[in-house]
């Protein structure tokens, strides 16, 4: 999005308030300038010169969870996600409440492994320390990468080769989904690679106004992943396909072929099996997955080729992770998690099923009692000795 674009949205938008119905942040406050509708009236002020640079407007542009919920529903089909991006970075250099945020992130995002590292002294306070803040689930252990070269898995029959964007939750939080992923991918006869050269996907420098840092992740990506021969690239993290096939052109002009995300990958390569597993588990929607990609229908159909009986939730909700907004809005982070759990338990489940290692990071704060699956586990546990 370019000044053009920026203006030409905000100018657009006829104030209607249809996306006001499902948004996280308007729902935790019940007011009017935490809707999409209500952060434009800002900016189109703020263009306009009646309204300068302020903390209060600051908070409010970077209150949003950037969560898609507004852009699904504008009858216009304004990208509202892109306009509060464009406008993040307009706000940057005036947003003194995250420049030690923006800082702390340039330095651990440029090689994760060697942040990992070298904070492994101080792991253990440092968890508690986030853990006590709300900020990570309590019991959260952060790993070194498991992968120090090129990985590649290869099975015994060869049908194609993918390769796996880790992304840096996986890769440092939850490392066993990448083996679950693995041991499908192969059944399904995949040589399977993981390039030691991946970088963060640049999606926490634009949250931050920082697309000028996120363009650079991008095109040290781009060159990574395009000289690989391969058939598709998959990733567990809706936010990093996002990334790869939606913001990568947006930044560099340059865009990655047959990016997917695991649901649609697996619905596309897996047949019909027989029903091993038992039990009742509610599917909980990323946000990035069912707004922004579209994607809902395939990981309901992939949990019910399992066997499992699929229960649904009172509407859709958002988690309230939106990366740095559990961090710099803990407070309604925490009302949005709370509603949310809330309604996920309802249903009374033995277990929750989503698609987002994010949302699994966020849920597992306030759901202690039972299990949460991506549903690349369930896939692996249900399908993998037959595939």
């Amino acid at each position: 999005m370019d000044s053009r674009e920026f203006l030409d949205s905000l100018r657009r938008c006829v104030r209607c308030g249809i996306c006001k119905a499902e948004c996280p942040t308007y729902n935790a406050s019940f007011d009017e300038s935490e809707t999409a509708r209500g952060r434009l009236g800002l900016l189109y002020a703020f263009t306009r010169g009646a309204l300068g640079p302020s903390k209060k407007l600051n908070e409010k542009i970077f209150g949003c969870l950037l969560c898609g919920n507004c852009s699904r529903l504008c009858p216009l089909g304004i990208d509202l996600e892109e306009l509060f991006y464009y406008a993040r970075g307009l706000l940057r250099f005036n947003d003194k409440e995250r420049k030690y945020l923006r800082f702390l992130s340039s330095m651990a995002f440029e090689n994760t492994d060697f942040t990992v590292k070298m904070t492994k002294p101080i792991h253990g306070f440092l968890t508690r320390a986030l853990s006590g803040k709300g900020i990570l689930p309590e019991n959260i252990s952060i790993s070194e990468r498991d992968f120090r070269n090129v990985a590649i898995f290869r099975p015994e029959e060869k049908v194609g080769r993918v390769a796996v964007f880790t992304g840096c939750t996986i890769k440092h939080i939850y490392p066993d989904l990448s083996i679950s992923l693995i041991n499908v991918l192969n059944a399904l006869k995949y040589e399977v690679v993981f390039p030691n050269t991946e970088t963060c996907c640049g999606a926490p420098f634009r949250s931050l106004g920082m697309d000028d840092r996120a363009a650079k992740y991008a095109e040290r990506n781009f060159k990574v992943f395009n000289t690989l021969n391969v058939d598709a690239i998959v990733s567990l993290c809706p936010t990093c396909v996002i990334a790869l096939d939606k913001y990568y052109p947006q930044l560099i002009g340059k865009k990655l072929d047959n990016v997917f995300d695991i649901s649609v990958f697996l619905m596309d390569n897996l047949k019909k099996f027989d029903k091993r597993l038992k039990g009742r588990v509610v599917y909980h929607d990323p946000c990035h997955l069912a707004n922004i990609l579209a994607i809902s229908r395939q990981p309901r159909e992939l949990i019910e080729m399992t066997g499992l009986t699929l229960l649904e939730p009172s509407g859709r909700r958002c988690c309230g992770f939106g990366g740095a907004f559990s961090y710099s809005f803990p407070e309604a982070s925490g009302r949005i998690l709370n509603d949310t759990s809330e309604a996920l338990l309802k249903t009374e489940p033995q277990g929750i099923v989503t698609s987002c290692p994010n949302c699994i990071l966020q849920l597992s704060k306030a759901v202690k009692e039972m299990q949460i699956y991506h549903i690349v586990e369930i896939i692996e546990d249900a399908f993998s000795d037959d595939l």
